[in-house]
C-alpha cells in the first residue's frame, strides 16, 4: 500500500541517517595521546630550528670579528710599517750643504713584560707629505729647515688603543711614557718591537734585541700588534691564544678574540741595496 511504502521509506531514510551521524561524531576531533603527541613532534621541530639558529648566529659573529681583527692587524702594521721604511730619510737640497740625515731616525722604550713599547720614527719631509696626525710639510717647513717628520707611536693599554703623536719641526722633542696623540685603531692591547741589529756591517740583522745598545746598527724592526675583538663573550673562556711574546695566554673572563700580528721591516735608508 502506499502509505506503508512510504512509511517504509521514511524509517529506511532516518537510519541512514543516524548511521551517517553516527560516523561523523566518531571521527571528529583528536585524542589526548594524539595531542601530546602532536605538541611533542611540534616542540622538537622547534627546538632544532632554534638550535640551528643559534649555532648559525654564533658563527656569523665569530666570522665579523675575525674579519674585523684581521682588518685593525693589517691596518696597525701599515701605519707603523710605513714610518719604519721611510726613518732617516733625508732631503737632499738642490743649493747648500746636505750628506746625511740630521735626527734620530729611530728610537723606542722597551715596556718589559706585560707592558706595551713605544716605537718614534723621524725622517726629513718634503712638501706635501704628512705625519700621522695628518699635518702637512708647508714649504716654510723646508725653507726654514724644519721639516723633520716624527711619528711617535704608543698604546693606551687602559682603553686598548693604538695612538700616534705626530709632529712637525728643526728638532722634535720626544713624548714621554703617557698615552699621547690621536688613535690611529681601537681594541689594540700591545705594541712589542724588537730591533734587528747589525753588528758586522754586512747589511744584513744577526741579532734582535728589545733595546739596541748602539741605535746607528738598527736596520730593521720587527713589529707586533696584538688586537682584540670588540664583542665580547665570542671566544670560549679558558682557551688559549698567541700573543706578541710567543707563549701561549689564557682568554680572560671577557671572552673576547685576540690575534697577534707580526710584521719585520727594512729601514731603507741605512742599507744600500734592497732585498
Amino acid at each position: 500500500m502506499p502509505g506503508c511504502r512510504y512509511a517504509r521509506n521514511a524509517l529506511f531514510s532516518n537510519e541512514i541517517l543516524a548511521m551517517m551521524q553516527f560516523k561523523s561524531f566518531g571521527q571528529s576531533g583528536f585524542t589526548l595521546v594524539e595531542m601530546m603527541v602532536a605538541l611533542t613532534l611540534g616542540l622538537m621541530i622547534l627546538l632544532v630550528i632554534g638550535t640551528v639558529f643559534v649555532s648559525s648566529s654564533q658563527t656569523f659573529r665569530v666570522q665579523e670579528d675575525n674579519a674585523r681583527i684581521q682588518e685593525s692587524g693589517r691596518f696597525a702594521l701599515e701605519i707603523i710599517g710605513r714610518s719604519i721604511k721611510q726613518a732617516g730619510h733625508a732631503d737632499i737640497p738642490f743649493t747648500g750643504f746636505k750628506v746625511a740625515f740630521s735626527g734620530a731616525p729611530i728610537n723606542g722604550v722597551d715596556g718589559g713584560a706585560g707592558v706595551a713599547d713605544t716605537l718614534t720614527v723621524q725622517y726629513d719631509g718634503v712638501v706635501g707629505d704628512s705625519n700621522c696626525e695628518g699635518t702637512n710639510v708647508t714649504v716654510a717647513n723646508v725653507a726654514a729647515a724644519d721639516n723633520i717628520i716624527q711619528n711617535h707611536f704608543n698604546v693606551d693599554t687602559a682603553n686598548a688603543q693604538l695612538r700616534c703623536d705626530g709632529e712637525i719641526d728643526a728638532a722634535p722633542s720626544i713624548p714621554g711614557a703617557a698615552p699621547v696623540g690621536i688613535v690611529l685603531a681601537d681594541n689594540v692591547e700591545d705594541l712589542q718591537i724588537l730591533y734587528g741589529i747589525d753588528t758586522i756591517g754586512d747589511q744584513s740583522a744577526n741579532q734582535y734585541v728589545a733595546t739596541p745598545a748602539d741605535w746607528n746598527q738598527v736596520i730593521t724592526a720587527r713589529v707586533c700588534v696584538l688586537v682584540r675583538s670588540d664583542k665580547t663573550n665570542t671566544a670560549t673562556v679558558g682557551n688559549n691564544y698567541r700573543d706578541c711574546n710567543g707563549t701561549m695566554a689564557v682568554v680572560p673572563a671577557d671572552g673576547r678574540l685576540r690575534r697577534a700580528f707580526t710584521a719585520t721591516f727594512n729601514l731603507r735608508n741605512r742599507i744600500n741595496i734592497l732585498p
